[in-house]
């Protein structure tokens, strides 16, 4: 099943004829207002399994380069997002949402939480003076084996975390520096290691975006000539679809992940021209 988000939302911004993002309002998501909670679900008795989740991480760019409609279209994005989930309870059933964001620093702005019209998103801002990729890498990887052990401890059946890596620069790390946390997290021998799905928009470095997808077919760069922000409309849509189609998947008994290649972006496994 593929979801469209709302026409007048997924529109490349800056573009005649085509409306910019509607800011959100300042009830749903507030930068002052307290980080969400979410609390230990109940350690079920040894052996009991009461479902299966799939953990899915957005961790997103949040330097400065991002300032303008990029932000906003991401923060755009993840409203529809969470709006549209609503509409298909099997999501809330399968799926657990994060996000972790990174500038110089790295921060978890969502702990992973079941995805419902209830839950209460962060306002992402530009910050920092940097875009570590270095703390973004070593982010997912000390929050995944804690996340896993709670759900496990729920009495869940957890499948591989998939992660959507999306930025719109290059890494002002030492390359050394983010190859070795990039390499912790992709080790065969990091049993809870995910599938990272990276996406390059602005002035990302085909090269390095493919670097970081756990496969080039995970690859993506956005079409040169491309609108930021239009480009980020689609990922959104795109993580949405990975969603539902995920989530279908496993309520099949089915453990493989389900993505589609956004609309502007080109696939890193072939040859840019």
């Amino acid at each position: 099943m593929k979801i469209s988000m709302p026409s007048s939302r997924r529109g490349n911004m800056g573009e005649p004829g085509v409306p910019p993002p509607v800011a959100a309002p300042a009830p749903e998501v507030s930068g002052a207002a307290p980080e969400p909670v979410t609390a230990a679900p109940v350690p079920a008795p040894a052996g009991t399994v009461i479902g299966q989740v799939l953990p899915m991480y957005f961790v997103g760019d949040e330097s400065h380069s991002m300032a303008g409609d990029p932000i906003a279209a991401v923060n755009q994005g993840l409203i529809d997002l969470r709006d549209e989930v609503a509409k298909h309870p099997l999501i809330g059933k399968k799926v657990r949402f994060g996000i972790i964001t990174f500038a110089d620093t790295a921060e978890t702005r969502l702990q992973l939480s079941e995805l419902s019209e209830d839950l209460v998103l962060p306002m992402l801002a530009p910050r920092g003076r940097g875009t570590s990729y270095a703390s973004a890498c070593e982010a997912v990887r000390q929050a995944i084996p804690a996340d896993v052990a709670l759900l496990k401890s729920g009495g869940y059946q957890v499948h591989r975390p998939s992660v959507f890596f999306l930025s719109d620069g290059q890494p002002t790390d030492k390359a050394d520096t983010w190859r070795a946390r990039l390499d912790e997290l992709k080790d065969p021998g990091f049993r809870e290691r995910p599938n990272v799905l990276a996406f390059g928009v602005g002035d990302a470095d085909p090269d390095v975006i493919r670097e970081l997808a756990s496969t080039p077919r995970y690859g993506f760069m956005m079409t040169a000539g491309a609108s930021t922000a239009g480009a980020i409309a689609e990922f959104a849509a795109s993580m949405l679809n990975s969603m539902v189609a995920s989530a279908e998947r496993l309520d099949r008994g089915e453990q493989t992940i389900e993505f589609e290649k956004p609309e502007g972006f080109v696939q890193l496994d072939a040859p840019l021209v």
